[in-house]
């Protein structure tokens, strides 16, 4: 992974996995390999999928995971 895609993965996952109004979940595969923003950085590939909530551009990590070569779709939560 290049330097630039890891400074576009720190962007997005500082707002995916810690905003105030939308967080998304960590990524979880179905073979049971978690990602945490530290392990994105080990997965072959990373798409980034755009979600409008209440108006708001969000923008979600998902994964593939480097044992079932699958992509992971994200899951969010809204918060109050």
């Amino acid at each position: 992974m290049t330097e630039q895609e890891k400074l576009l993965i720190d962007k997005y996952a500082k707002q995916a996995f810690h905003g105030t109004l939308f967080r998304q979940h960590y990524p979880v595969c179905k073979c049971g390999k978690v990602f945490d923003e530290k392990e994105l950085y080990n997965a072959p590939g990373v798409f980034l999928r755009k979600v409008d909530v209440f108006g708001k551009t969000f923008t979600m990590i998902e994964p593939i995971c480097p044992v079932c070569k699958e992509r992971i779709p994200g899951t969010y939560s809204i918060l109050n």
